[in-house]
């Protein structure tokens, strides 16, 4: 997902980055997610180690039926469907339907599934899979389950708070703890209804926010890019930013989906965002005036001083590559001798979009990628006939937000030798989520294969290591289209944007 005022997951490695308004803002800094959020999809919170259960049964407890051989186990005959009090006879701590429901969703058996993204943040998402209840737990779980039930029981009856005791957050709780513990940060997740239908306007690139992407580095929240003309942009938030609090609330240790609903609102409202620039020395608080926001899959201006264009995929949402297509063409309609192709903060989506995209500069026939499952087994994906730009001269720039799909064309561009890749090491998103929905709506995301270059290179926690390693000064931030639209070759020289300068450069004399 792109991540906007939606999450992105959190970096696999130290300081890296996960979206917001966005797939990140109000996406994808995954789980947090989007949570990604992502973020983006596009850009996650750590994941949780698993909690210790007791070590025997609570004092009082009788040994449960069944013949339960370890504390905790349950009887062979236990099922979804039955009561735990048939186990735990001690009335002040027998279960109570709630209980029930979130064991049912727990062993929950995934039969189908529907859509494929490439890794979060933030992209994550896609058409759910069908699900069918099973008639009981896995087996290597029976002997887990029933300290569930102990832990629910105590907190049930033990919590102070007892307005907390909401059985819907609990049992998201519990599944969402659940696929933490799998340590596939910032990639598998689980998304609640409402998580889900956000996510689905992300891909969809229209929701309603401030117009940012954000990602959860280890200073904390911070905004990845602002879209052109976004209210956000307007009010004077830039990229580089970290969020402190929204309406005067620290936000400082929020999850990506948290400060997405923060972020995000009805068009016309506001909200107010105390951000920090990492140059400066206080903060400042400015107030933005939500709009509806379209985010664009892809915009593109003359380079000034140049013959060449620059070209900024900010998503793989749907429509993505014939909207490069378009943009490719009028690119050359204005006379661009080469191409920079800009997937710098590009969070990922939906991988046939990112086959496509390849189809735009590759041969037919070339191979874009290998997806790879756990048992080992290879499937490649190539570059289909009818693209724009198979011969213009190109580079293309990436930075530590490049992820998921755009990893994908990146990988695919440098190992086919069409085109060095300049900037900084990638995110390392590489992961195929699929997507299953389970009785509610809600949905539980896995990694279910994993993506590698046509060269056989792992994606996933590796990144795509640059042909040219350039890194951008921190006092300057990623040039997009918009404001190279009307710079003059000196501005450009002194913008800072050393990435897209030392592009320039390689297009003007190639090796």
């Amino acid at each position: 997902m792109h991540p906007y005022e939606t999450p992105r997951p959190d970096d696999l490695r130290p300081g890296g980055p996960r979206p917001d308004d966005v797939t990140v803002d109000d996406r994808t800094f995954p789980a947090r997610e989007a949570g990604d959020g992502h973020v983006p999809d596009n850009l996650v919170s750590a994941a949780r180690e698993p909690g210790d259960g007791a070590d025997g049964p609570v004092p009082g407890d009788a040994p449960p039926p069944g013949g339960a051989t370890a504390p905790g186990e349950l009887p062979p005959s236990w099922s979804p469907q039955s009561s735990p009090s048939t186990w735990q006879p001690d009335a002040p701590r027998r279960s109570s339907p709630l209980l029930r429901g979130v064991a049912g969703l727990l062993v929950l058996a995934i039969v189908a599934a529907g859509g494929f993204l490439a890794g979060i943040g933030y992209a994550r998402g896609g058409p759910s899979g069908s699900t069918s209840l099973s008639s009981g737990p896995p087996a290597d779980a029976r002997s887990e389950i029933g300290l569930l039930y102990q832990a629910w029981n105590l907190v049930e009856q033990h919590y102070v708070d007892r307005a907390a005791l909401n059985p819907t957050n609990l049992t998201y709780g519990a599944i969402r703890g659940l696929v933490q513990a799998l340590g596939d940060t910032g990639h598998s997740d689980f998304l609640t209804p409402q998580e889900y239908a956000a996510l689905s306007s992300d891909l969809s690139g229209q929701y309603q926010g401030i117009g940012v992407e954000i990602s959860i580095k280890t200073e904390g929240p911070a905004i990845v890019s602002v879209f052109d003309g976004s209210p956000a942009q307007k009010a004077g938030l830039r990229a580089g930013d970290l969020i402190l609090a929204v309406n005067g609330k620290d936000v400082s240790n929020e999850s990506f989906d948290a400060l997405a609903s923060e972020l995000r609102g009805p068009a016309g409202s506001t909200v107010r965002v105390r951000v920090l620039d990492p140059g400066a020395t206080s903060s400042r608080e400015v107030t933005v005036t939500r709009a509806p926001i379209t985010v664009p899959n892809v915009t593109w201006a003359m380079i000034p001083g140049t013959h060449y264009a620059d070209v900024r995929l900010e998503q793989f949402a749907t429509h993505a590559a014939a909207q490069l297509a378009s943009a490719l063409k009028a690119a050359q309609a204005a006379g661009a001798r080469g191409i920079v192709l800009d997937l710098r903060g590009d969070p990922g989506g939906y991988v046939s979009e990112a086959v496509g995209a390849a189809s735009q500069f590759l041969p037919a026939g070339d191979v874009v990628f290998i997806q790879r499952d756990a048992a080992g087994k290879e499937t490649i994906s190539k570059a289909t006939s009818g693209g724009v730009a198979t011969t213009t001269p190109m580079v293309v720039l990436v930075d530590d937000g490049t992820a998921s799909a755009a990893e994908i064309l990146a990988g695919a561009l440098q190992d086919d030798g069409r085109a060095q890749v300049i900037g900084e090491k990638t995110f390392g998103t590489g992961t195929v989520l699929e997507t299953y929905e389970l009785s509610d709506g809600s949905r539980v995301r896995i990694g279910v294969a994993e993506w590698l270059t046509p060269k056989g290179h792992q994606i996933w926690h590796k990144g795509i290591q640059p042909n040219v390693v350039v890194a951008l000064p921190s006092t300057a931030s990623p040039l997009s289209p918009s404001e190279l639209t009307g710079m003059t070759a000196a501005q450009l020289a002194a913008s800072g944007d050393t990435q897209l300068l030392k592009a320039v450069s390689l297009l003007s004399s190639p090796s």
